[in-house]
């Protein structure tokens, strides 16, 4: 009889164990999915008001491109394009961990997908809808974003309005950035605004809504200037 409950509580002992550690590592997913996110929107941010240097002209973006390229530090000050590859093999490296970590959360099969959609059409919660569409700019970012990433890294030097204007243009992949530009600033605010709701920086529903008005314009704004940017390299071309 003691060696039962010796046993039993070894089991439970070794059941709260594990719990523990899913949990402790659960919550390290977590803390890792919000960081890589918060860091990849605020590069996302940075890098597009680093392209619409354009808009100032061509001088203004060649002096942008050059600074990235650490132009200052080369004796023939022609600068290193590699380190846009290097930028860009970083970028790819931190939004793989972002999206293995995110793809464990979302309703991969059919049963999963249609209890969502049961839940949607019963419960109207805007936060829930958010996090739809930031699911499904997510699959659309997966697929958009390593070309992106690949034509900048394979061919850093072309970076500048004449090159990237004919790479957009006549090459024709404002195709595959006018969709990226759209899906990766919804996700980025989305995901900024979901993260800050969930460490606790909204404490109550006023203070959410004003957040959610200012993702809302930080999408639109940042759009816009994305659009604005795309069309200025026109001359270029």
């Amino acid at each position: 009889m003691a060696i039962t409950k010796i046993n039993n509580k070894a089991g439970e002992a070794s059941k709260l164990k594990s719990w523990s550690e899913g949990k402790n590592w659960s919550g390290k997913l977590d803390i890792s999915q919000s960081v890589s996110g918060v860091i990849l929107a605020l590069f996302l941010w940075t890098h597009l008001v680093l392209v619409s240097s354009i808009l100032l002209g061509g001088d203004a973006m060649t002096w942008v491109a050059g600074v990235m390229e650490l132009n200052f530090l080369s004796p023939d000050g022609h600068g290193y394009p590699w380190v846009v590859s290097l930028i860009a093999t970083g970028v790819a490296a931190l939004a793989l961990v972002h999206v293995v970590v995110a793809i464990t959360k979302l309703p991969m099969n059919l049963r999963q997908q249609l209890a969502l959609k049961k839940q949607m059409s019963v419960i109207n919660h805007g936060d829930t809808k958010l996090w739809v569409w930031q699911a499904l700019t997510g699959v659309a970012i997966l697929f958009l974003l390593p070309v992106h990433l690949w034509l900048i890294g394979a061919a850093p030097e072309t970076i500048g309005p004449a090159g990237s204007a004919d790479r957009i243009w006549n090459d024709g992949v404002w195709l595959l950035y006018l969709p990226l530009l759209v899906c990766v600033e919804l996700h980025g605010a989305i995901g900024v605004y979901r993260v800050a709701i969930k460490w606790g920086a909204a404490r109550d529903i006023n203070t959410r809504a004003r957040m959610k008005r200012v993702k809302t314009v930080i999408s639109v704004v940042f759009v816009l200037i994305g659009i604005a940017s795309l069309l200025a390299f026109l001359p270029y071309a």
